[in-house]
């Protein structure tokens, strides 16, 4: 065998590998279903390049054709590198992190890959054997998630809950990486040769209906309509153009769209019975609403990035750089309560999310990418006039209208821009080529193969190695710190951070966080948790030097300074330098004031121990201060009302809690709940106030009448107030749990009646 075949083969495996990466999953990865998956492809494009390099300089008809598809996406690739230089943060753009393994590194791999396959794969039976395997990889994808939807208990268990995600691990990626592979099946099913034609046609239309069903229980809307959309521009297709002869095709079509029309009306006029709400898909596509929380979410985060794109409109902010626009701009009205998401590096947009990464200029000739092949299909195709046959461009036509669709509502991952780049490459074949002198000359190839050998073993160790190595370490420390070998666990983050990769930002937040659960822990001593928290802190000084425009940073290194001021009461001054700084980033965030009340809080607190009274009240009326900031930022927040109360109860300004109490009965926010009555409950006890104390204990033992704990609290602020006949009376009912309880209130009782209450 020569070696331009064997070049080809391995080019061929090297293709087919890259078809099946979306089945890649490894636990031993900090983000499993992410991080093997990009390794892989880098690895593969790598030595994949290296290969083509060789077949071209041995074979003059693999010299690339420079054609409109690769000069768009190398202009795009221009226009992003500088967008990112003059940014300021090039390495985060060059790198991006482990969650989204994208950057500029991965757009630089995906020309390859584009490069690759539109001056290889010449012959359409090389194209529908590349779609065939795609296809075929789709089907195990849609067979994992068909037993997530069954709870096969033999397989991953689906990260997204309900929603189907399959080895993707997130369930839009897998919504957007099968709209491409049943479109793949579409142009298998009618342009295959094959003499068990039938068979294959069998194959692909039970595929599809898979495929199609997985879409729709992965409950993305975007994909949902996406994939919709392109069903009921093909189905009229075949109805009135290209089947409408067909009697049999044209009035099946017609039902068909007929029956869809009065289904969805009949479901949207009963989206509150019962049989819709407890069917998922039902009541995902029901509960479509402006006024949703997820739809809320987007529409202020894409105002947050039209904000930011008046600022920069020509080149935008470069790559992995939404954070700062976002940070600037941030609604308040996304943060509703303590678990909402807050952090967002993507608009959620593909609109928004390239005029932020490149302004206007990336923007256009993004969409230029995905568009302008289609005016050339389509222009090749009406030229033919080949019986007006126009089922291959419509095809191609809608999978990047459906592609465009859903990326209106989610943002790109590795596993949908692999099948895109296959179609781009494919509407490559049909586009215009330009500089064919210089392109077909054998020396630039010569040159160009000699300097990839020569960096080919740095690169891919310091692209892929090293990094993989970092990742894999951070897993080891995780599991380490799960069975409590904290000093092991702790060699191990520091041998992780030393690695000194890109991704440190990533590790030392869960260094920080490892620490932080080891202070005050009985399985190492003071000295070691006063040395792990000077470590920590001396990190994030790193971190924020590296990312000096994020909020987050600021407030992770503020939450732990609040954590560890026992070591170094001066860290209260820190934390409250960084707030400052952090405000000046990002004023509208509540989360930062209310950290600086709590440094604030815990400040007076030492002040008052060294007996300096009126330093202490000038930083608890900052913290009361602070806290009101956060609640005028967004009136509608418990958590912030609760904050207020809780600090009030610890400056001694309990006289002011009735007026939030009452605000929030006002507006309708229910604070008569287990959890927050306790947090008041706690405040109030700590502050040595029982009347307040007494008034939640009251309402918490109505609530929740069956714990005994909140009956006993009730007696003790009872007992507290002096009140002996009520708090006695009390015992009398926590004596009714029996057992201990029983003994326990006969004790209480007497401790009354002897007045050691007072």
């Amino acid at each position: 065998m020569n070696t331009e075949k064997i070049l080809k083969y391995f080019i061929w495996i090297g293709l087919i590998g890259i078809c099946f990466i979306p089945l890649l999953v490894r636990s031993n990865y900090y983000f499993p279903f992410i991080v093997p998956k990009t390794l892989a492809f880098r690895i593969i494009v790598e030595v994949l390049f290296l290969a083509f390099l060789g077949l071209a300089v041995l074979k003059k008809e693999y010299r690339s054709k420079i054609n409109l598809v690769l000069v768009l996406f190398f202009l795009y690739l221009i226009t992003v590198f500088l967008s990112s230089a003059l940014a300021g943060t090039f390495q985060l753009s060059f790198w991006s992190n482990n969650e989204r393994s994208e950057g500029l590194l991965l757009m630089v791999h995906l020309f390859l890959f584009l490069l690759i396959l539109s001056n290889f794969l010449r012959r359409i039976k090389d194209w529908m054997l590349l779609f065939e395997f795609s296809f075929l990889s789709s089907l195990f994808v849609s067979y994992i998630a068909l037993g997530q939807h069954l709870n096969w208990s033999w397989l991953i268990e689906s990260s997204g809950g309900a929603r189907l995600a399959s080895t993707l691990g997130n369930a839009g990626y897998v919504a957007g990486y099968l709209i491409f592979n049943i479109f793949f099946g579409l142009i298998l099913f009618f342009f295959k040769e094959s003499k068990y034609l039938s068979w294959f046609r069998t194959y692909y239309i039970l595929g599809i209906l898979l495929q199609v069903f997985v879409v729709f229980n992965t409950l993305t809307r975007g994909g949902i309509i996406a994939l919709g959309f392109s069903i009921f521009v093909l189905i009229c297709y075949f109805i009135f153009y290209h089947s409408k002869s067909n009697k049999l095709i044209r009035n099946s079509g017609i039902a068909v769209l007929l029956l869809v029309a009065v289904f969805g009306s009949f479901l949207f006029l009963n989206k509150e019975a019962s049989w819709v709400k407890e069917n998922n898909v039902l009541e995902r596509l029901t509960s479509i609403s402006s006024k949703a929380v997820t739809a809320q979410n987007r529409l202020m985060t894409w105002n947050s990035a039209y904000q930011g794109f008046k600022e920069k409109p020509i080149l935008g902010y470069g790559y992995e750089n939404f954070y700062q626009v976002f940070d600037k701009y941030f609604n308040p009205g996304i943060y509703r309560h303590a678990g909402s998401v807050v952090w967002f590096d993507r608009a959620h947009n593909m609109v928004f999310d390239r005029l932020i990464t490149g302004g206007f200029a990336g923007l256009f000739l993004y969409l230029a990418l995905l568009f302008a092949p289609l005016y050339y299909l389509w222009k090749r195709f009406i030229k033919k006039k080949e019986n007006k046959n126009y089922l291959m461009p419509m095809v191609f036509t809608l999978v990047m209208l459906a592609y465009f669709i859903q990326n209106l509502f989610i943002f790109e991952a590795l596993v949908t821009y692999i099948p895109l780049f296959i179609v781009l490459a494919f509407l490559s074949q049909f586009c215009p080529n330009y500089f064919e002198k210089f392109s077909q000359a054998k020396k630039p190839y010569l040159i160009l193969l000699i300097i990839s050998i020569i960096i080919f073993l740095p690169v891919f160790f310091s692209v892929n190695v090293r990094l993989a190595s970092a990742n894999k370490g951070l897993i080891d420390a995780m599991i380490k710190t799960q069975k409590k070998e904290t000093e092991a666990s702790y060699t191990q983050f520091v041998k992780v951070i030393e690695m000194n990769t890109p991704y440190n930002q990533e590790y030392r937040q869960h260094f920080a966080e490892f620490v932080t659960g080891s202070i005050n822990s009985n399985l190492v001593d003071s000295n070691w948790q006063k040395k792990a928290a000077l470590e920590i802190v001396q990190e994030f000084d790193k971190q924020i030097e590296e990312k000096p425009k994020s909020a987050r940073n600021y407030l992770m290194f503020m939450r732990f300074l609040n954590k560890a001021y026992q070591f170094n009461v001066e860290w209260l001054n820190k934390s409250l330098d960084l707030g400052q700084k952090a405000a000046q980033i990002s004023s509208t965030r509540p989360q930062l004031y209310n950290e600086m009340a709590y440094s604030q809080i815990y400040l007076g607190k030492y002040y008052q121990s060294i007996g300096d009274i009126e330093k202490a009240n000038q930083v608890f009326n900052q913290a009361v201060i602070n806290t009101e900031k956060a609640l005028a930022l967004n009136n509608q927040v418990m958590e912030s009302y609760t904050n207020v109360i809780m600090i009030l109860f610890a400056v001694d300004q309990n006289d002011k809690v009735q007026i939030y109490l009452d605000k929030m009965d006002e507006i309708g926010i229910n604070y008569h709940r287990e959890d927050v009555l306790e947090r008041m409950i706690n405040s109030a006890i700590y502050a040595k106030d029982y009347n307040w104390a007494l008034k939640f204990n009251k309402e918490l033992t109505e609530i929740v009448p069956d714990k005994p704990d909140y009956w006993i609290n009730l007696a003790l602020s009872y007992a507290y107030l002096g009140q002996k006949e009520k708090a006695i009376e009390v015992a009398g009912k926590i004596k009714e749990f029996g057992g201990e309880y029983a003994e326990q209130s006969d004790l209480f009782i007497q401790d009354v009646l002897s007045g050691k209450f007072r």
